[in-house]
């Protein structure tokens, strides 16, 4: 990792981000540029005088995260829609990682466009983190959430790129949903069929993984399985809270068009739910998507 964008708010919430760039950068001798987007949708002079400000503001925060950085943050303020600039900035400025705070919800707005870290994630090339809690040190406990797919492989490769994985061992966590068992539950099949019903399903999702894993290039000592029963979100949020994850990464789809700002997958829910921090790795959207 050799370049950071943090993007703040100036809330309290994105301290948190602040925080943990410079933590980061710090860690990994990376530079960090500091980003906050003043909202055009209002008077030109009114836009100025903020953007005057969130400047002075900036400021007052330079000699903290330098202190943590090792180095001077740039700090940079725009003008714009904040999700396109954030996004715009990452690639321009040839981020590694762009690192957000978990915004607060705007009930009515969000249910159709989500919020600006949710946008950032679903419409960028770059992997997210949303820092949830207060940087205390390097990640030391971390939970990757994989359903196997393209997008879970790109968000592990992407961590251990990063360089955060580096000297840890990761719990590796499936969920897998016996679909029939509720069914069968209902007709009154027998437990012990119902059992056996189980430990099937669970013999073919642990066979499954094992496939998944030998493509990863993972050795032994980096990784712990954990295969649980279970609707994937509430496996992620128990995994989660029984080992005190310091750091969740999960993998996201690449959508297109209008699909793009509509909510409802698990990474969604994850983001909404958990209390540690979040890696979100999007699958590299096609040219021209």
């Amino acid at each position: 990792m050799k370049h950071l964008l943090a993007a703040t708010d100036l809330s309290h919430r994105s301290d948190k981000a602040l925080d943990r760039a410079a933590l980061l950068a710090g860690q990994f001798s990376a530079s960090l540029d500091v980003l906050h987007v003043v909202d055009d949708d209002q008077p030109a002079d009114i836009i100025e005088r903020e953007m005057q400000q969130v400047r002075a503001l900036l400021e007052t925060r330079a000699a903290a995260l330098e202190k943590a950085a090792g180095t001077a943050p740039a700090m940079f303020v725009a003008k714009g829609d904040p999700f396109q600039e954030i996004s715009r900035a990452g690639e321009e400025k040839h981020a590694d990682l762009i690192v957000m705070g978990a915004h607060r919800r705007r009930i009515l707005k969000d249910v159709f466009t989500g919020t600006t870290v949710e946008r950032v994630i679903r419409t960028g090339r770059l992997p997210v983190l949303v820092a949830n809690s207060e940087a205390e040190g390097p990640y030391r406990n971390v939970v990757v959430a994989t359903d196997l797919s393209d997008a879970s492989v790109r968000a592990l490769r992407t961590a251990r790129a990063l360089g955060i994985l580096d000297g840890l061992k990761v719990t590796l966590l499936h969920a897998f949903l016996p679909l029939a068992k509720g069914m069968m539950v209902y007709a009154n099949v027998e437990p012990d069929k119902i059992a056996d019903y189980v430990a099937h399903e669970s013999s073919e999702a642990g066979q499954a993984i094992q496939t998944f894993i030998e493509g990863l290039d993972l050795a032994p000592n980096d990784y712990e399985l954990k295969l649980e029963e279970g609707a994937p979100f509430d496996v992620i949020a128990r995994a989660v809270a029984e080992r005190k994850a310091d750091l969740l990464i999960i993998g996201t789809k690449g959508l297109t068009g209008a699909k793009r700002l509509l909510l409802g997958s698990v990474a969604d829910a994850v983001l909404k739910s958990v209390d540690c921090d979040v890696l979100a790795v999007p699958i590299a959207l096609q040219a021209g998507a």
